[in-house]
């Protein structure tokens, strides 16, 4: 059956089209955002990296001085350190047991410091946070870089120590147990030591950070005599590596220098 109609004519036939102007598209604002600008240079895909922050909840008060669990304690403290100082002396012997990166000692140093935060104890924390911290600024050298171990865990006694300094969270600003704005949980003669730790900390984690020097120079010199070749871009960790220790800094550097007599000058 034919699909013609009746009278035999076809619509489509013989039909007269008028000139319509062809309109130009129009964009909204948010689609001409998000077009690139002619002008724009390369777009970085290196995000920066931070490290994860995990404070575990502390105890509601100090433990009670003399007493068992504040023995028990100190006991804890002590055969930590012993233990991270046995592993880094067989990794220097070479021995089984011995640390085999930084990954390990910052984990050591972690938990320990985790479990001094957690006792919410001022009298055992300062001390044994400032001995962690030295521990690991003198071993830094010794082991290959490794910047996420590394950071996270200079992350995490920059805030520790500030915290104890401060007497507060440095984030909520929620006092700590056992603070008391009249009696600082800090001796100056302590903030003078962790500041000493925190600039030689410092200076050593740039001293082992993978350095642009001049392995590449000559390589391909005089093929195209173009200036305009593009800099290799920073990892993401770099500007993190560039805070370390920065709370605590900021904090001593509002404080003033250590005097002669090795306290810090207060107004």
């Amino acid at each position: 059956m034919s699909n013609q109609p009746a009278d035999g004519y076809d619509s489509d036939e013989d039909v007269e089209f008028e000139d319509v102007p062809i309109q130009p598209q129009r964009h909204s604002s948010a689609d001409l955002l998000d077009r690139p600008s002619e002008h724009a240079g390369p777009v970085s895909m290196i995000i920066p990296w931070a490290p994860a922050l995990n404070i575990p909840p502390q105890r509601e008060a100090p433990l009670a001085p003399g007493s068992n669990a504040e023995m028990q304690l100190r006991g804890r403290l002590s055969a930590g350190i012993d233990r991270i100082n046995s592993r880094h002396m067989k990794f220097q012997l070479g021995v089984d047991g011995r640390y085999t990166g930084i990954q390990q000692l910052a984990d050591d140093i972690e938990g320990i410091a985790d479990m001094l935060w957690e006792s919410a104890t001022p009298t055992i924390q300062v001390e044994g946070l400032i001995s962690l911290a030295g521990l690991l600024e003198r071993n830094l050298r010794s082991y290959p870089f490794d910047p996420q171990p590394t950071l996270t865990i200079l992350n995490k006694l920059d805030y520790y120590l500030t915290a104890l300094m401060q007497g507060e969270h440095p984030e909520s600003n929620v006092r700590l147990p056992g603070a008391d704005a009249d009696r600082p949980l800090v001796t100056p003669t302590q903030r003078v030591r962790i500041r000493s730790i925190a600039e030689t900390t410092r200076t050593s984690l740039f001293s082992v950070m993978p350095q642009d020097d001049d392995e590449d120079e000559g390589e391909g010199e005089g093929e195209t005599g173009d200036d305009d070749q593009e800099e290799p871009e920073m990892p993401g960790w770099m500007m993190q590596a560039s805070r370390v220790y920065e709370r605590v800094l900021m904090l001593l550097g509002d404080l003033g220098d250590p005097n002669e007599t090795g306290e810090f000058l207060t107004e």
